[in-house]
């Protein structure tokens, strides 16, 4: 009897090992959730390094008034030394939509430096809806954190 129990033990260790073993490609929403994570991490990169093309690269034709848009931000490249941007990815939830738009909603913060020592930071809470075939950027809904909007504080 205990020499049957053992066996059979054994057996439903080895089929659950078996069972658990085997590997599945990640679906497709898990892919769609990368893609959109790589995106934000190219635009934060981009836009650190005031790569004005790699940045708009990252931007849909779609994006309402897009090349507005691409002049602001070329002139805050122009008007500040050191431009920051960062995603809090601990705090973010991406909704896929079947067929449809991809919506990534995350805190963020940023910060601009001018030559002349003033420095504007400003934060918030956004949601950035990006396309499903490439993943780029088509809205921005919420405060646009790539655009300077905080009062300056002085330099410490």
């Amino acid at each position: 009897m205990k020499r049957s129990l053992t066996h059979l033990a054994f057996a439903l260790f080895l089929l659950s090992a078996a069972a658990c073993s085997s590997t599945q490609p990640p679906a497709a929403p898990a892919l769609q959730g990368n893609k959109v994570i790589s995106t934000l991490k190219d635009l934060a990169s981009f836009y650190q390094k005031k790569n004005l093309p790699g940045f708009m690269g990252r931007i849909d034709e779609s994006f309402k008034d897009r090349r507005e848009f691409e002049g602001t931000v070329r002139s805050v490249f122009s008007k500040y030394d050191t431009v920051q941007f960062s995603v809090q990815y601990s705090k973010m939830f991406i909704t896929i939509e079947d067929k449809g738009m991809t919506r990534a909603t995350f805190n963020w913060n940023s910060g601009w430096e001018s030559s002349g020592g003033s420095m504007l930071k400003n934060s918030g809470r956004a949601i950035f809806v990006f396309e499903p075939k490439d993943a780029r950027l088509v809205s921005i809904e919420g405060k646009n954190p790539f655009l300077p909007q905080a009062i300056e504080t002085p330099k410490q």
